[in-house]
């Protein structure tokens, strides 16, 4: 009987357990639930969106995405960017994950922008349920509240729209997904020692490192988490510490192997401190945009798409920001070090937060832009793990010394509610900005009047705007569009006098689009010296003259163009026109032939010819030239016209060739539009 008796309290409490096991799976459940639901309402307002900033590097327009899944072995071997321009070629980066999913999705979805946001929301729902299993993990003496309360603060921070709402930053939180999943896999290996759980941290943390190389401060982050959270060996800590490093050697230097040299251009609208070599001024400058940092976590406005120079001035220890900034900052890593021996929340949020956002603080390596919304993301997980200690002690008051097992109350939701509540709503807000290009310039450009390069590209954007206006609907832009293009370069003019780009945009604004060519002129003068390698203000310049009908200046430009880059089919096109209005269609011919060795692919210089000896009577020379065209590229009207040039002459086996070439042709065209 006694026997039964016992049986029977064991049966009950197992039975009790399996039924606090099951209750908690449940809450589990409920709780990611809630977590999915709070992104979609922070973020299915860019579901909407189109493409915006930068998205064309790895979305819509790139080329390698254009193809596919069929480029993802391309897209592994490539750099993240390259292109050629005006200024020559720019190669750099190694970044394939983000622009392998786009390629993916190019293939299921075609050109979709609303389904890339809506992945793009997924990934944060992905980030939001892996980052709260893992608090659960590293604060599992405390209520799960807690844990709860850091996740939300850091989904609804309005500095993350950056990253969710702009395509072009998936990359970013691709990277700390993978950050997170190493994060996962080492604390198993710390608590099980099984090697299986260090090759698959390993391949996470490679995986997002190949994504963008922002996670690089997981070096240190990966022992720190496992230090404070843990009670891991010297010899796994060292493993861990390893394997990191691995990654970071082959992330880094692997592609170095099969890929060319990088060309990145380090200009000075980008960041000043690339041309700076006094460190003290570096170090002072980069405390300044620490400073920065810290205040948009606190409040997170205004939110800008760009900075660069001169948003945030080079300064010495003598500007009383740089100061300030110093020993705030020191004195928050005093902190984190007297409490580190404790093994204090309050020390570890510090140092992550100072780790993770060190890498941009400039000190060491200047970063694009001096300072980025973007740069935050990683860094503002330690904020919100302060915040959500501060919440709790505030509660608590000095009664607990730690906050273990402390339960949710009312005053606890009542200041998380104060923190969510404006977050979300600016969050949300923020979204909207994000819609477009357009969208994005207009909201921001009020508070970037210090911003070289932000109005440059502002203006740009209405030149491109107004050009395509022009194109589809036959008429110029208004006056008052005019108008703040000329504002917007000249602001850009004011902080940079020799800016290229504005002098360039200015002087295409007067010849375009006001027909002021002793404007335009000086402009494109002024340009052309800033920047002599750059041909795009000697192209302009040869427009001009060919409007004022000077034709000797205009042949100057274009020959200056040929001299610095010999690349330029444009050029030889129009030095093609000049020489045969002046009769010398020797050298018009000579220039079309010299344009097909450096564009294999296009007619023009063919059909050019042909038409040359058509002016001069001479139709046998000039058939010859348009089927020459024809090989090149069909073109209906012409096989028409070759149609009817041998209808005419009786060769009717050539006749019902083009004819039959022309249909083919018109059937393709006829295809790709209806597409």
């Amino acid at each position: 009987m006694a026997g039964k008796i016992v049986v029977d309290k064991f049966t009950k409490k197992e039975t009790s357990k399996r039924a606090m096991r099951t209750k908690s799976d449940r809450s589990h459940l409920y709780i990611l639930i809630f977590l999915a639901a709070f992104c979609l309402l922070l973020y299915a307002n860019t579901i909407p969106n189109d493409y915006s900033l930068d998205d064309e590097l790895v979305t819509w327009t790139n080329p390698q995405v254009s193809k596919g899944i069929k480029a993802l072995p391309e897209i592994f071997t490539t750099f993240y960017y390259q292109a050629s321009g005006n200024v020559g070629t720019i190669a750099f980066g190694y970044r394939p994950l983000a622009k392998a999913t786009f390629a993916i999705e190019r293939s299921i979805f075609g050109v979709n922008p609303h389904i890339s946001h809506f992945i793009n929301i997924l990934l944060y729902i992905a980030t939001a349920w892996l980052l709260y299993l893992i608090l659960r993990r590293l604060f599992r003496q405390s209520h799960w509240i807690f844990p709860l309360t850091i996740t939300l603060i850091f989904l609804a921070h309005p500095l993350h729209t950056e990253v969710v709402a702009s395509l072009k930053n998936r990359e970013e939180l691709l990277a700390f997904l993978g950050a997170l999943g190493g994060m996962w896999f080492f604390l198993d290996y710390a608590n099980s020692g099984k090697i299986k759980h260090i090759l698959l941290g390993t391949f996470c943390f490679l995986l997002g490192y190949i994504s963008k190389s922002s996670i690089m401060p997981f070096l240190l982050i990966y022992p720190l988490t496992l230090y404070f959270f843990t009670d891991v060996k010297s010899r796994q800590l060292v493993v861990i510490t390893i394997v990191s490093l691995l990654v970071f050697i082959i992330a880094q230097l692997g592609p170095m192997l099969f890929l060319p040299e990088p060309i990145h251009s380090n200009a000075l609208v980008e960041n000043p401190l690339y041309l700076e070599k006094n460190l003290m001024t570096r170090v002072a400058t980069g405390f300044v945009g620490l400073l920065h940092y810290l205040g948009l976590l606190f409040w997170p406005s205004p939110l800008l798409f760009y900075y660069g120079y001169d948003m945030i001035p080079v300064a010495s220890f003598a500007n009383p920001v740089a100061f300030f900034s110093l020993i705030l900052h020191l004195a928050l890593l005093a902190i984190a070090i007297v409490l580190f021996r404790k093994k204090h929340i309050l020390s570890y949020a510090i140092l992550f937060y100072l780790v993770s956002i060190a890498m941009y603080s400039n000190i060491l390596v200047p970063v694009v832009g001096i300072v980025g919304d973007r740069f935050a993301y990683i860094a503002s997980l330690g904020f919100a793990i302060a915040i959500g200690w501060i919440i709790f002690r505030i509660v608590q008051g000095k009664s607990r010394k730690t906050i273990s097992g402390y339960k949710p109350s009312a005053g606890i939701i009542i200041l998380l509610l104060i923190i969510l509540i404006p977050y979300c709503i600016v969050t949300i807000d923020r979204n909207k900005d994000w819609k477009n290009l357009t969208t994005l310039y207009e909201a921001d450009i009020p508070y970037l009047e210090r911003s070289v390069k932000a109005n440059t590209q502002y203006a740009g954007n209405l030149m491109y705007n107004a050009f395509n206006i022009a194109q589809k609907q036959g008429r110029l832009p208004s006056l008052e569009n005019i108008n703040k293009m000329i504002k917007h370069y000249n602001l850009s003019l004011k902080i940079l006098p020799d800016y290229y780009d504005a002098l360039n945009g200015l002087g295409t604004v007067y010849s375009n689009f006001l027909g002021d060519y002793k404007r335009a002129i000086h402009y494109f003068e002024a340009a052309a010296r800033s920047n002599p390698n750059n041909v795009a203000a000697y192209i302009n310049l040869g427009y001009v003259y060919r409007e004022l009908e000077n034709n000797e200046k205009a042949l100057e430009c274009y020959h200056k163009v040929l001299a610095i880059d010999s690349t330029k089919v444009k050029a030889y096109f129009k030095l093609a026109e000049i020489y045969f209005e002046m009769g010398d269609i020797a050298t018009a011919t000579r220039m079309n032939i010299l344009a097909t060795r450096f564009d294999s692919y296009t007619n023009v210089p063919y059909i050019n010819i042909g038409n040359y000896h058509l002016l001069n009577r001479d139709t046998l020379d000039a058939v010859e030239w348009y089927e020459k065209a024809v090989e090149k590229q069909p073109d209906y009207g012409l096989c028409m016209k070759l149609y009817m040039h041998y209808s005419k002459e009786g060769d009717l086996q050539k006749a019902n060739y083009y004819r039959q070439m022309s249909e083919q042709t018109r059937n393709l065209t006829k295809k790709t539009f209806d597409k």
